[in-house]
């Protein structure tokens, strides 16, 4: 999951906008940026044909590293993982946590590096959300999973349950296996003392179930380590049982390739769609919007900001935002604008809608530069002022959503895509209009459960505080989660320049024509223009990769090699070009063979070993995703010593 993330942020991080040579006569810059090109659409090739993640795919991952800060740990119980054991030196790391264990058996908790380490995590982080990946059964588990908490439900329980579901749906089933069973750990599971997941989700606002931990392990371990402020331990983290066998068949891990598809296909199985599972997990961290398109032009996604909205810098705001251009407003019958956007991260979009008005009437910095909360209050009053104009209010299912989403989704797009018109017929000709779209969402999570326990207590958890309680602040070791002032979720403005020779702006038929020249993403109606994306970032798909061919460097179109220049910019001569060829054609027949003589010797030593393995009893499988799919007559069992 984590290779997949950054190979698909870091494709869609090209071509890097400041390798863009500003003159045309520097060469050294354009056979950079031409790499740079050559390197994006490879990329996303690469991305879309061999991995299964095509552009809008790629876009979504790429936000998520972008927006979140996603912790990893591989193998938390090292040394048990080693031995092939499930304890740590005979200590179970699972129940060593100090929740809902008995007062005075201090000494019982915190013993193992395992415990130490994720307590460490927790300690240096604030985290809304988490997951915890065991073996043995197959089954989603949330809280409660403590004793005290037999037969009752978590404060909360509406989002878990709404959480869980979706992960069991979008994880799905494949061949011989069905979708995650999903409940509370007390009933789907069975309950623990010194459980991870209770501590990780009650340990700071339930300190009767709290103890401070003395264990004698290892030297010991400070006792203030394990007494937590009251924003450390607020998160929904859960279980994720995920075989029966604690060491599956190869032949059900899956594929590379396709991991974000669900089927019954070889394609899936457990590791597959544990990486889904995951990814939803990292997605509904946090809701967000965005704004897709402006009179049929697809916008670039905000995913490669060209400024930082929560940070204060002296970039323009305006400058950087995506720019459209629009035709006047002022004839007799002008048409309405019509603008699309979308919401993730959510399940229930409650309420979504535009809001537009002049750039000019908004402050220099849209964030607090105190705090950089975006939007800053400032401008918030001026968005909910009469100095903007909203649209109707709608409402929709986001894609976790059990029903599915609504409305559908566009073709480049994971997410619902929401449209709505703004009348720009009161703006001149020269007028810079400022468009943010925002939702509200999930408001049904703050329903209270009539089983839950303990009682009246509100929500609890970060993620259902950061959606519903406007005044929510915590902290912890630096990092921050902060209620919606309003509970609305705003996007990245985008800009709608209105034309017209009034303002000394080109015409009509010449942004057309600049249009064509630069290839900029445009909607056009018969022969008039509809809108022009000015300032695209990603206009070089097409546009740069034709200019590109036509610059003095002799580009190999498949993998984007530069054939050797002399100091005139032109190929050397025949001649020296072609020895330079014969070496390296000799060079790879020689690498070859010696790669089919290396294969050969495998295969057999392959062979030999399959042979020997065969003899002997209780073997099982040990593969690694990262290795390439083969067919199950091709896999080596292994004995571990």
């Amino acid at each position: 999951m984590s290779e997949l993330l950054v190979e698909s942020a870091y494709c869609e991080s090209l071509p890097r906008m400041h390798y863009k040579p500003k003159d045309e006569n520097d060469v050294e810059g354009t056979k950079r940026w031409q790499q740079e090109i050559m390197s994006a659409k490879a990329c996303r090739e690469d991305l879309q044909n061999n991995k299964g993640v095509p552009s809008e795919y790629r876009q979504w991952l790429a936000r998520l590293v972008s927006t979140r800060r996603t912790v990893v740990i591989p193998t938390a119980n090292a040394l048990g993982y080693s031995r092939n054991e499930r304890a740590e030196d005979s200590i179970d790391p699972n129940r060593d946590f100090p929740f809902d264990i008995e007062q005075t058996k201090t000494d019982t908790c915190m013993q193992t590096i395992a415990g130490r380490s994720i307590n460490e995590l927790f300690r240096s982080h604030l985290f809304p959300i988490g997951l915890t990946f065991h073996g043995g059964m197959e089954v989603i588990g949330y809280e409660w999973g403590a004793p005290t908490y037999l037969n009752k439900d978590a404060p909360g329980e509406v989002a878990q349950l709404t959480i869980a579901s979706a992960y069991s749906r979008y994880a799905s089933g494949f061949k011989g296996h069905t979708p995650y069973d999903f409940g509370t750990m007390n009933d789907k599971v069975y309950y623990v003392r010194g459980g991870m997941e209770d501590w990780a989700f009650a340990g700071s606002w339930d300190p009767d179930r709290v103890v401070t931990c003395t264990p004698k392990t290892y030297n010991g371990y400070p006792p203030e380590k394990t007494q937590y402020n009251n924003s450390t331990l607020r998160a929904f983290n859960m279980l994720i049982e995920t075989s029966d066998p604690k060491e599956p068949k190869r032949a059900e891990l899956g594929k590379r390739t396709q991991p974000l598809i669900s089927s019954n296909g070889a394609e899936n199985g457990h590791v597959a769609r544990n990486i889904r599972l995951a990814l939803l997990a990292v997605d509904v961290v946090e809701p967000y919007v965005t704004i897709r398109g402006v009179e049929g032009v697809e916008l670039d996604d905000d995913v490669v900001p060209g400024v930082n909205m929560r940070k204060y810098n002296e970039a323009s705001y305006f400058e950087n935002s995506k720019m459209i251009w629009v035709p006047p407003q002022d004839s007799p019958s002008p048409s309405p604008i019509t603008i699309s956007w979308a919401v993730g991260g959510a399940f229930n979009i409650d309420s979504t809608q535009l809001v537009f008005g002049l750039w000019d009437t908004l402050p220099a910095n849209l964030a607090n530069i105190e705090d950089g909360i975006y939007p800053s209050t400032e401008t918030l009053n001026l968005i909910n002022s009469n100095v903007f104009t909203a649209s109707a209010s709608t409402q929709g299912r986001s894609r976790w959503h059990e029903e599915g989403p609504y409305p559908t989704t566009a073709n480049k797009d994971v997410h619902p895509t929401f449209t709505a018109t703004i009348d720009l017929s009161s703006y001149p000709p020269g007028s810079k209009v400022a468009v943010f779209a925002k939702a509200k969402v999930d408001q049904d999570w703050l329903q209270p459960s009539a089983n839950v326990s303990p009682k009246d207590l509100g929500p609890v958890s970060h993620i259902v505080n950061a959606r519903q309680n406007p005044s929510y602040y915590a902290t912890n070791a630096g990092k921050v989660i902060r209620g919606r002032v309003d509970d609305w979720w705003y996007s990245d403005p985008i800009s709608i320049v209105v034309g017209g020779v009034d303002s000394n702006q080109q015409t009509e038929d010449e942004v057309l024509q600049e249009a064509i020249a630069n290839n900029a993403p445009r909607s056009v109606d018969g022969d008039h223009i509809k809108a022009v994306h000015i300032n695209a970032r990603l206009e070089y798909l097409a546009g740069a990769m034709k200019s590109a061919s036509n610059t003095k460097t002799n580009e190999f179109e498949d993998t984007g090699r530069t054939l050797p220049l002399d100091d005139t910019n032109k190929p050397t001569n025949s001649t020296t070009s072609m020895s330079w060829m014969l070496g390296t054609l000799c060079i790879a027949i020689i690498l070859v063979v010696l790669l089919v003589a290396v294969v050969r010797r495998q295969r057999r030593r392959r062979r030999d070993l399959m042979e020997r393995i065969a003899q002997e009893e209780d073997s099982f499988t040990v593969s690694s995703y990262r290795d390439e799919y083969v067919d199950e007559s091709e896999d080596i069992e292994v004995e571990l010593s």
